[in-house]
């Protein structure tokens, strides 16, 4: 994914809708966002464009509209963007936001397993790391 530049809320709102629809148009988005945030499609354009501009989408013109899709899948976008906030607010420390997920309420039985599946692979590469 690069070095891409972070995200603000409207902008990752906007990014999770284009995932779910794309390739879409900016009155595609505008539909849903404008209803959901109470945005001009103006504000929808140019925030998508600013998104353009962070390499987080691309644009083709079909039909005389630019449709719009997402440069990199959701999960990598996601994962850099935990990293970045790891790295950032947590002085790359992950114990805090292990532990916040932890004390969430809403963690499916699925979603606890993966997490154990996730803890079991950090102690085989610690154990790989000490042979």
């Amino acid at each position: 994914m690069g070095k891409k530049k972070g995200l603000g809320e409207l902008e990752l709102d906007i990014l999770k809708h284009i995932w779910e629809r794309q390739p879409c148009s900016v009155q595609d988005i505008a539909l849903v966002v404008g209803k959901e945030r109470n945005c001009a499609r103006t504000t929808v354009l140019t925030v998508m464009e600013r998104l353009r501009a962070k390499g987080y989408l691309r644009r083709r013109k079909q039909e005389g509209v630019f449709q719009y899709s997402t440069t990199d899948d959701r999960q990598k976008v996601l994962s850099a963007l935990t990293e970045k906030f790891i790295d950032r607010v947590l002085d790359g420390s992950p114990l805090p936001f292990v532990a916040c997920l932890i004390k969430r309420k809403n963690i499916t039985s699925e979603q606890a397993a993966e997490l154990r599946d996730l803890l079991g692979q950090i102690e085989d590469k610690d154990g790989e790391d000490g042979q």
